[in-house]
This record gives C-alpha cells, sequence and structure tokens, in this order.
C-alpha cells in the first residue's frame, strides 16, 4: 500500500507523541530503552520529512533516515516487550493500530 509523504508525516507524529507517553509510563528500563531507540529513528524521519518541498507532499513515501529494517526492527522489539506489559488503557488503544499501521508504512 502506497502512502504520501503527508499521510507518513502526519502518523509518525503521532506515532512519537504515543511513544513518547509510553517512554514515560513504562514500567520496565527495556520498554523505556525501545521506546527510546522508536522514538529516536522516528524523529530523525520526521527531521527528513520537514526538508521536502511542500509541492512534493503528494508522493509515495519512503524511509529517509535509516533502513526500513532498522525501523521495522525497532518497532517490532517494542512490540514484543509491551505485550505482558501493563500499560493505561487509553495508550494501549492509541498504540497497538499504530503499530500494527507500521508494518504497512515502513514496508
Amino acid at each position: 500500500m502506497a502512502i504520501s509523504i503527508t499521510e507518513a508525516s502526519a502518523y509518525i507524529a503521532e506515532l512519537i507523541e504515543v511513544l513518547e507517553n509510553l517512554y514515560w509510563e513504562a514500567p520496565s528500563v527495556a520498554v523505556k530503552n525501545q521506546c527510546f531507540n522508536g522514538v529516536h529513528f522516528l524523529q530523525n524521519e520526521r527531521t527528513e520529512l520537514t526538508k521536502v518541498s511542500v509541492q512534493d507532499h503528494h508522493y509515495e513515501y519512503e524511509i529517509i533516515s535509516c533502513s526500513a529494517q532498522d525501523m521495522k526492527h525497532s518497532l517490532k522489539n517494542l512490540s514484543k516487550l509491551i505485550e505482558n506489559e501493563v500499560l493505561r488503557a487509553q495508550t494501549r488503544s492509541q498504540l497497538m493500530p499504530l503499530l500494527e499501521m507500521a508494518k504497512t508504512y515502513f514496508a
């Protein structure tokens, strides 16, 4: 599924916000470390996307700042770590669909 740069920018901004919330709520250092790693990758990506001309935001999105494999690996690890962690209901309900969408966005 091809997504536009505009859609990817909005998705990345939302994912960063939820991961930052998760970081502060995380009950374990392992989850905090993986959140930090994911936020780091995503902030670099968002920085690169801000450099794209507004006139080009309709073009198909592809990862700029790191490999798709690194991004997917980071988010997959996070997903595994939080499987059995107790999270606030709001954070879980926001995060799980975003992590599922990551499989498509970062394919």
